[in-house]
């Protein structure tokens, strides 16, 4: 489900007596925390509780967590209640969770954030209640993400510029955000490339520019060279983004031609991706070891 979907549901005002909202991506969590606290910051402090599962501050028996959600809200409608990293509960507490979902109070709204894939935590009775929303960004979907956020914070951003915030960057949605907030401090409303040239980290810009040189000359010993100096500051994620942007760059200067090279080559890009996601070791190393046989 994408941010869009989650902005509708929102509109509609949560009607469902509990949520779950699930990502792989940290930032998409944060921003959805942030967007519901945003809503009802109307809300009367003692209606409005988070716990966090995954923090020895704020963890809260469960039993304490489901007698607050069985209090009837103070000069409010609903009685808030969100619970963080619900993926850290052990069986035993998801199902006292799952006994509340099952019959749960009409005067509260329950949340949990789940981090990760989503899991079959709860019963199907449970789930009657119970809706999934599931947090997206697809790659292809980054450019207008970008193009969103920066609006909200009063700037357009051209598309030129966005290609070169995602090249010097990467894809990974937290440091593209902190690029997009510092942006907006500019105080320029229409931003180019030349706005940002000066104030975006270009890194990963510069190493991905080196890397596709020394792998199109099949230079072994220069693409590791290049990729150890990288490593100390660019995080693979944002070296994979701003290869990519390289490659893509390449593929459009050559239209049609070479289509099998372009093609192998992203698929290897989309697969160092997935498992740098998932914490495998040496993915960028066995990625250079593979697109030097293709080059």
């Amino acid at each position: 489900m994408s941010m869009k979907q989650f902005h509708h549901e929102l509109t509609k005002g949560l009607q469902a007596p509990a949520y779950v909202i699930c990502s792989g991506d940290d930032f998409l969590l944060y921003e959805s925390l942030s967007i519901i606290r945003d809503k009802y910051s109307d809300a009367p402090a003692f209606n409005f509780d988070i716990f966090d599962m995954n923090s020895p501050d704020d963890i809260k028996p469960v039993e304490q967590i489901l007698d607050i959600l069985n209090t009837l809200p103070f000069l409010s409608d609903r009685r808030l209640v969100i619970i963080e990293n619900i993926q850290k509960l052990s069986k035993k507490d998801a199902g006292k969770i799952e006994g509340y979902i099952s019959n749960p109070s009409p005067a509260s709204l329950l949340i949990m954030l789940h981090k990760g894939t989503p899991q079959k935590m709860f019963s199907t009775q449970a789930v009657k209640n119970l809706k999934t929303l599931t947090l997206t960004v697809p790659e292809k979907d980054v450019g207008q993400w970008i193009k969103d956020r920066a609006k909200r914070k009063g700037v357009e951003i051209t598309d030129r510029a966005i290609e070169y915030l995602i090249s010097s960057v990467g894809t990974d949605l937290g440091m593209l955000y902190a690029e997009i907030k510092k942006i907006s401090f500019l105080g320029t409303k229409n931003i180019d490339i030349d706005e940002i040239k000066n104030i975006v980290y270009t890194g990963a810009e510069y190493s991905a520019f080196d890397l596709v040189n020394a792998l199109k000359n099949r230079d072994k010993a220069g693409v590791f060279r290049i990729f150890e100096s990288a490593r100390k500051n660019i995080e693979p994620q944002m070296l994979l983004g701003a290869l990519n942007w390289q490659y893509a760059n390449l593929r459009n200067r050559y239209h049609k031609k070479d289509e099998k090279f372009f093609w192998t080559v992203f698929k290897l890009l989309h697969e160092a991706d997935a498992s740098v996601k998932t914490s495998h070791s040496y993915v960028m190393e066995d990625l250079f070891v593979k697109m030097l046989k293709v080059n």
